[in-house]
């Protein structure tokens, strides 16, 4: 019973955080590897109008993510708004990492919603230099992740010269 009890107590706030969202400092980040096999990232990223490359060097992609409609369901409304971002895609053979950080909402306000205001997701799901873990912070990071992973994931390889979709 004892030994019940404990792996609960630890099993509890490992399934909390079952997001790639971390954080760095009091920076939120999204972290996550995908595999693939000689990762067509050009194909993945021209599949997306708003990321914009603006630098690429020994397999490192680094651009940013403008007015990106978050097509996610689930979540507050606070998940329903644009976004923006800068993201860093890292290839090797195998596999390719994502990572977006600077993620900032873009909240619509005032009559017919003509003023932009663009605030940090750490305005809402950090406190201090962690994660916040309540009900809402959780919905919301699980739609967040759901919706970058659509983004960056791609079913697109290339092997031989041919592409092929998995």
């Amino acid at each position: 019973m004892k030994n019940l009890v404990l792996s609960l107590l630890f099993c509890v706030p490992v399934m909390a955080q079952m997001t790639s969202f971390k954080s760095e400092g009091e920076t939120l980040v999204w972290e996550r590897t995908f595999p693939a096999d000689n990762a067509n990232i050009v194909a993945l990223l021209e599949g997306q109008p708003n990321l914009k490359v603006n630098s690429f060097m020994d397999n490192v992609y680094k651009g940013t993510g403008n007015e990106i409609k978050n097509t996610c369901d689930g979540g507050s409304g606070l998940t329903k708004n644009d976004c923006k971002f800068d993201f860093i895609i890292l290839v090797n053979p195998d596999h390719y990492v994502v990572k977006v950080k600077n993620m900032k909402v873009l909240e619509k306000f005032g009559p017919m919603q003509t003023r932009t205001v663009a605030n940090r997701f750490e305005k809402y799901y950090m406190d201090g230099s962690k994660v916040k873990a309540d009900d809402r912070a959780a919905a919301d990071l699980g739609c967040m992740e759901n919706f970058l992973d659509s983004v960056f994931s791609t079913g697109i390889t290339s092997s031989g010269g041919a592409l092929t979709s998995n």
